[in-house]
């Protein structure tokens, strides 16, 4: 049986795309399994075996002390193929190449744009060198390992055209939710009386989350549940301090296969992102999710997301308050447009955006690897 491990030092055990998809349906497809990835205790589930490493909280430690620390592990499982989730982890990847195994690296985002919107990294002339820096680092590993996987067709083309020699080894894997588990009721949880808008990600600046909360005083009789980790508590404080925190319920990190019982009874899912490179070509998988939920959405108003979610959305800049408040209004005020936006999305899902039909993509390359 051939033998995969995945690796991650930034994201958590259950990750959404890193175990509740690719893990899972790797496993099932007969591999066997293996996570390396932040977690107390070893556990197993659906069939992967989960493998504890300390991952340090400090950002610099964590892509030097924890990335080998996630090595070390890694290497011990002598597997056949290994896939690393992380932009830290490049360097991990070039160490685990070698004759008789593949590396597979997962390009979540384009990291070398994103870099330059990290405001935490310094002023933008020295994140102009990180960027240079880390796509010069990214060419290099790209050109050593077997294959990469990213999540949108424009990031193909962007890093087809930026390496034309390495374009066979790139593959496009939606991040797609899974029908499966969001049909699969954990808790159910009754629907408000009170209009319920619901956001689940990251809590950044750059996701619209305080543009969101300040818009909230301007709608009567609305409730905004927030599901997922703050980027930083000095915003989160900022945030605590908007007008409007008190129409809020802040969750915290809710495992994935328990967010849908929230979205299920919400009214409307959110996904409010600054118009960054990164952004605006993007497919979210929370949109999916919120749609295969039979939710209708407020996204911000990118030509891209217009055309593909035109259907199932109202959309508002994510810098704008009053839009965004005035959107609000809109789909609280037309209920039968939300239910036929909701069953519309639904249908869309099943249709052309599920887990189940894009995870053969991810099988046939590894059955493609094991069989070199």
């Amino acid at each position: 049986m051939t033998q995969v491990c995945h690796i991650t030092t930034v994201h958590g055990p259950y990750d959404d795309r890193i175990f509740f998809k690719q893990c899972r349906s790797l496993a099932a497809a007969g591999f066997d399994t293996v996570l390396v990835a932040p977690i107390a205790l070893t556990a197993s589930e659906d069939g992967v075996r989960i493998i504890p490493v300390k991952v340090p909280s400090s950002r610099l430690l964590r892509a030097t002390l924890g990335a080998w620390r996630a090595y070390r592990t890694a290497k011990a499982q002598q597997a056949d193929i290994y896939q690393i989730h992380d932009p830290e982890l490049l360097w991990v990847a070039w160490l685990l190449k070698g004759r008789k195994n593949h590396v597979v690296y997962d390009m979540h985002e384009s990291m070398r744009a994103h870099i330059l919107t990290k405001t935490w990294l310094g002023p933008v002339w020295l994140r102009k060198i990180g960027s240079w820096c880390y796509a010069w680092l990214e060419d290099t590993v790209v050109r050593r390992v077997d294959a990469v996987l990213v999540v949108v067709e424009q990031m193909r083309t962007e890093l087809q055209h930026a390496m034309p020699g390495q374009a066979h080894k790139v593959h496009v894997v939606r991040n797609l939710p899974v029908i499966q588990l969001i049909d699969r009721v954990l808790s159910p949880l009754p629907t408000p009386v009170e209009f319920t808008l619901i956001y689940v990600g990251g809590l950044s600046r750059v996701r619209g989350i305080k543009e969101l909360i300040s818009a909230l005083p301007q709608v009567p009789a609305v409730r905004l549940k927030l599901l997922g980790p703050w980027s930083d508590e000095a915003f989160h404080v900022e945030c605590r301090n908007t007008l409007g925190w008190e129409r809020v319920d802040d969750l915290g990190q809710v495992r994935m296969d328990a967010v849908y019982d929230h979205i299920r009874a919400a009214h409307v899912g959110v996904c409010l992102l600054y118009p960054l490179h990164n952004y605006m070509l993007s497919l979210p998988i929370k949109a999916f999710e919120y749609m295969a939920c039979r939710k209708p959405m407020l996204m911000s108003d990118f030509p891209f997301w217009q055309q593909t979610f035109g259907t199932s959305a109202r959309f508002a800049s994510a810098q704008d308050v009053d839009a965004i408040a005035a959107a609000i209004t809109n789909l609280r005020d037309d209920p039968d447009g939300r239910e036929r936006m909701g069953e519309t999305a639904r249908s869309e899902v099943l249709e052309r955006y599920s887990w189940e039909a894009e995870q053969h993509v991810l099988i046939d390359l590894y059955r493609a690897l094991a069989a070199r």
